[in-house]
């Protein structure tokens, strides 16, 4: 059972991120079915003890005494093997439905977070309208049905609009009774007129931005294009509204972030969905849709049997298991823009999300079938032996442990190693010879007095029986974590201990991964944010460092703006963290000498990302190495900004470890730096706004 146990709640860790959460899973049908079982298991011992002694003192014939013995033994085997099984069929269920609430959860957060990047792209594309309309204010517009000049000139201020950028592709310039005055970009006949000017009269009449549902062109392919419509006046007293309409293409930018997965998967994607009248209309054309798109978009009827999008739009947000558009069995969620009527909906092949569980349960049949196997061979073994070959009956059953692909260690009183399995012997480095005898202490990391200490109280509270994390040090002076299960027992009237251990490199290494990428999300959770609220340079950037320090757990985070000096020297507008006059006294340039080859340096030169992952053999950072050391940085990341295309700041980070930036985190560090760089330009152009 402690063997079944042990390889079980291995593989279910490896699945569970959050270790809190499969503590509590351990508390389930299957735990409490296992708790029964030792229980009877137990009042079954003291039931045979007391049925054998009173067969001795009777002095029962020995082959009726064998036979009452035997009809026990395979009555609690019975008892045994049926418990076991069942406890394997809770414990796997359990699992699976842990697992499929874990990946349910994750499509839920990335459904919210794409949800949130259409509402954000819609409020810049707000004030994108916003902005023009106020450049439009205060020109002479009741003389341009008359003059030709100025209408020469709104032409040529609204062709300036699109130059530079291919996500605008239509501006218009309508008076407040839906006549069209002035129309640039696009091609004749891309928009219905009719309905941009029922749009232009609404918001004409209610004094505010309208936006307009998605449309698509008659070009072919056919493009789609969502229209902002911004009323102004034209400044005189007494003056007729006007009404300016940006036409702007989402598929440039908008779908093509909404559609990338975080992450590698083979059979996920981002839809994006609206109800039109009865049918179901997906704004994108779905990745895996076979079949060619119709010129009007892909819609699916709503009365579809269980289709995902059509229970998103009658249910609204929430997570579900249900198919997809291919008919195929999907765990999707959905999440409702709020600037739109629009739904995003996050799926996953359920094949793909539960092939690993399907592949885990396959190991847990194999586990508590073995185990059901050794348990009858050592009722068999029990019923052949007698009480005086106890002793060699325990030194024989240590042989099935040498089966076993976990370490196990046999102890004496002093905690020398009396007997090990091949699994141990291969994890540690040491023979078979090597390790009898030898001080369980040698195989430590380094002198853990407290651990042991805390080992000694945990297994004087729990009777002998405990499990803790360790770090144990090889042969050849290399290191793994473990973690162990040990308890004691006593034969001879000699009291030892046994310990089973796994190597949990690669659980460490999951948890360490998620509380990476956990901490990456809430810091670029925290940067979007403060892009969409700041209002001048110096406040983004100052949140934005001290936004990353707080949520990023990073070691410093600074602004770096360069001089045009002699010395060609920076200058740092902001600051945040641990820098203890770091920056000042680094004398860090960007000319050609080595103080100006570094990463910061480089990356103000060549505006490429410069990524060092240790200060320490970096040779470019020889010039700070001892200085940074000193202030505990050990790897940092250089991410220049750019306005119009040129760099003109650059965003450092500093992290306490090294080999800190992996591929994943560079390539969100580099999209916030983009973020960045598109607010500069949003900032600039914004009247009013100062550095």
């Amino acid at each position: 059972m402690l063997l079944a146990a042990v390889l079980t709640v291995d593989e279910w860790l490896e699945l569970i991120p959050s270790f809190q959460r499969a503590m509590q899973d351990l508390f389930s049908r299957g735990a409490l079915l296992a708790l029964g079982l030792v229980i009877a298991l137990i009042a079954f011992g003291v039931f045979y003890q007391r049925v054998l002694c009173r067969n001795i003192r009777q002095r029962l014939h020995p082959e009726a005494t064998l036979v009452v013995r035997k009809r026990l033994l395979v009555a609690v085997f019975a008892a045994f093997a049926l418990g076991i099984a069942g406890t394997g069929y809770l414990l796997n269920e359990d699992l699976r439905t842990a697992f499929r609430d874990e990946r349910l959860a994750q499509q839920d957060s990335i459904a919210r977070l794409k949800a949130q990047q259409i509402d954000q792209w819609v409020a810049e594309r707000a004030i994108d309208a916003g902005l023009l309309a106020t450049s439009l204010k205060g020109l002479p517009f009741g003389q341009i049905e008359a003059g030709s000049e100025l209408r020469q000139f709104v032409e040529l201020m609204l062709y300036q609009v699109l130059i530079g950028n291919p996500e605008r592709r239509e501006v218009m310039l309508f008076s407040g009774d839906g006549q069209l005055l002035v129309e640039v970009g696009g091609a004749p006949g891309q928009h219905d007129h009719g309905r941009v000017q029922g749009l232009v009269r609404e918001a004409a009449r209610d004094g505010k931005l309208k936006i307009g549902p998605l449309l698509l062109d008659a070009g072919t392919p056919p493009r789609p294009s969502m229209l902002f419509a911004q009323p102004f006046d034209a400044g005189a007293p007494g003056s007729r509204p006007f009404v300016v309409v940006l036409a702007v293409d989402p598929s440039v930018e908008l779908f093509v972030k909404i559609q990338a997965w975080p992450g590698e998967s083979p059979t996920s994607e981002v839809v994006v969905v609206r109800q039109e009248g009865d049918d179901v209309a997906y704004l994108v054309a779905p990745r895996f849709w076979q079949s060619p798109v119709p010129p009007s978009g892909l819609r699916l009827p709503l009365s579809t049997p269980n289709l995902t999008a059509a229970i998103a739009i009658s249910q609204g947000d929430g997570v579900r298991e249900a198919l997809d558009y291919r008919g195929k069995r999907v765990l999707a969620a959905s999440y409702a823009a709020k600037a739109v009527p629009w739904i995003v909906i996050a799926k996953t092949d359920y094949d793909e999300v539960m092939g690993p569980v399907d592949r885990r349960s396959e190991k847990i049949v194999l586990v508590f079938g073995a185990t059901i196997l050794v348990a009858g061979l050592l009722v068999w073994s029990l019923w052949r032996s007698q009480r005086d070959e106890a002793h060699d009956l325990t030194v024989r059953n240590l042989r099935f442990v040498h089966a076993v692909q976990d370490m196990f260690i046999v102890l004496d009183g002093d905690d020398r190693i009396l007997e090990t399995n091949k699994a141990a012997q291969k994890a540690v480095g040491y023979s078979a010879e090597e390790l009898r005898g030898m001080a369980a202490l040698d195989l430590r990391a380094h002198d853990r007095t407290d651990e042991d200490d805390r080992l000694a109280a945990a297994l004087a509270e729990t009777g002998g029986r405990t499990a803790a994390r360790t770090v144990i040090r090889r042969k050849d002076g290399s290191t793994f974590p473990a973690e162990l299960r040990t308890s004691t027992f006593e034969l001879d009237g000699q009291t030892y201990r046994q310990a089973m251990g796994i190597d949990i490199t690669d659980r460490v290494r999951l948890e360490t991964e998620v509380l990476r990428l956990s901490r990456v999300k809430r810091s670029l959770q925290a940067a979007t944010s403060i892009l969409l609220r700041a209002e001048t340079e110096a406040e983004m950037f100052d949140q934005i460092c001290s936004g990353l320090v707080e949520f990023g757990d990073y070691r410093m985070v600074a602004v770096a703006v360069a001089n045009d000096d002699p010395g060609k020297t920076f200058r740092f507008p902001a600051i945040a963290g641990y820098d203890q006059g770091y920056l000042v006294y680094a004398h860090i340039t960007w000319n050609d000498e080595p103080t100006g080859n570094g990463p910061l340096g480089m990356a103000t030169k060549t505006g490429a990302v410069q990524v060092n992952q240790d200060f320490e053999s970096n040779p470019k950072t020889r010039p700070w190495r001892k200085e940074a050391l000193r202030h505990g940085y050990r790897s940092s990341i250089v991410l220049p900004l750019r306005h119009q295309g040129t760099v003109v700041a650059a965003l450092v980070i500093y992290a306490a470890e090294p080999q800190a930036f992996d591929a994943e985190e560079v390539q969100l560090l580099t999209t916030l730096a983009a973020d960045i760089s598109y607010a500069l330009s949003r900032i600039a152009s914004t009247p009013g706004a100062g550095t």
